[in-house]
């Protein structure tokens, strides 16, 4: 097997991987449960020692940090105030995406140059924290304000060509993970009558989601901006909530959830 075909076995199954976890993202009914699957994937393709996510806006002294370790359930917070500092500063990605004409994932070595990297204040830090020499950016794209995404971590070698084009291929994703999180986080949670409903009925979390924008009014076109998704997608989950639901509209369909004890308010 040569350069070129083992690099098209190697994308179809990283692929193939990522199918797998927007299945398994889908069908979380947690906000929590959303980003320990994406940190834990991005650890196994990237080779990463811990994975940072930026999910808030951050100044030099505030915004919580938090790191996944692979092998380790749960998130934690980077309490060392140097550390903190430093990922929050966020050399050199800062600067680069304020710039940058794109949202392409990089590493930091690839924005300045290995030797000013490794000399930098932020690597040394991060090195005595986590053990690690390398950092790659890997930024959500379509959201509103400020720069929001992931930081993956790693010892040894710089983060190859064919590792950025994964990251590439991850970012939309990791985007609609994003906003399907942030729906989830915005929800109230359905009560146990409602959650009986929606798993008698054969809803999915996602089809829940959907029916939820639905309720409040939003059009298959803002839905499918609130889910980071195409019109098209959003119509095929509509024509699945109103064939469980035995409705042929809207209005129907949101009649129908009503009674089940569905819907909850969503703010626009």
């Amino acid at each position: 097997m040569d350069n070129g075909e083992r690099y098209q076995h190697m994308s179809e199954r990283d692929d193939l991987t990522l199918l797998d976890l927007a299945v398994h993202v889908l069908e979380a009914r947690r906000p929590e449960a959303v980003w320990p699957l994406v940190a834990e994937e991005l650890a196994r393709a990237l080779d990463g020692a811990a994975v940072i996510s930026k999910d808030q806006e951050w100044t030099e002294d505030s915004g919580r940090v938090t790191v996944w370790r692979p092998g380790l359930p749960q998130q934690r917070t980077v309490a060392q105030q140097d550390t903190a500092r430093c990922v929050r500063i966020g050399y050199p990605f800062a600067g680069h995406y304020a710039t940058a004409p794109g949202l392409t994932p990089v590493s930091a070595a690839q924005i300045v140059g290995i030797k000013q990297w490794t000399g930098s204040e932020t690597a040394s830090v991060l090195r005595e924290a986590f053990g690690t020499r390398h950092m790659l950016g890997l930024p959500l794209k379509n959201r509103d304000s400020g720069l929001h995404g992931f930081v993956i971590h790693r010892d040894g070698q710089d983060f190859r060509t064919s590792e950025t084009a994964y990251a590439t291929r991850a970012q939309r994703l990791l985007t609609a993970a994003a906003a399907h999180s942030a729906l989830l986080e915005s929800l109230t949670p359905l009560d146990g009558r409602a959650e009986a409903a929606a798993r008698d009925i054969g809803l999915t979390p996602r089809q829940v989601a959907v029916l939820h924008l639905l309720g409040a009014g939003l059009s298959a076109h803002s839905i499918a901006r609130r889910l980071s998704i195409s019109e098209r997608t959003v119509h095929k989950h509509l024509q699945n909530l109103y064939r469980r639901l035995d409705v042929n509209d809207r209005l129907s369909a949101v009649r129908r959830a009503e009674g089940y004890g569905l819907l909850k308010r969503v703010p626009r």
